[in-house]
């Protein structure tokens, strides 16, 4: 829990940095947000959110059908974190695709962050799968 705590903290600075920007020269208001939103679904900033997940997957197995309802809950706030994360990766490489005059041809950039998607998705189905066979699954 203190895992995820960490990460939801971290999380919350970097949403609280992407509302005070604002429109440049350069892209729109909301071109500059997504931009800045898309720094959590980074594959090198997902292992934080990954680490939480694992401890959570790893103290259900280890309770076994003694499991009680907050791990039951982390595991589904861990899974719905890691679909959001998985949403603004998306939602960040449709802006570099769409927003951009190179966009389809900065193939580096837009692997970077679908692999960052890859890496919260599969998160996301590991903290599924855990809970379907939690016995509170």
């Amino acid at each position: 829990m203190l895992t995820y705590g960490g990460w939801v903290l971290w999380f919350f600075q970097v949403v609280q940095r992407a509302s005070r920007i604002g429109a440049s020269r350069f892209a729109s208001a909301w071109e500059q947000k997504i931009e800045a939103l898309s720094f959590i679904s980074f594959p090198p900033n997902i292992p934080v959110l990954a680490s939480a997940a694992a401890a959570a997957a790893l103290a259900t197995w280890l309770a076994g059908p003694t499991q009680d309802i907050v791990l039951a809950i982390l595991l589904r706030v861990i899974r719905w974190s890691a679909n959001a994360v998985t949403v603004v990766a998306v939602l960040s490489v449709i802006a570099v695709i769409v927003g951009e005059a190179e966009g389809p041809d900065r193939f580096g950039t837009i692997a970077f962050r679908a692999g960052g998607a890859l890496c919260a998705a599969a998160v996301s189905y590991l903290c599924l799968t855990v809970g379907r066979t939690a016995p509170g699954g």
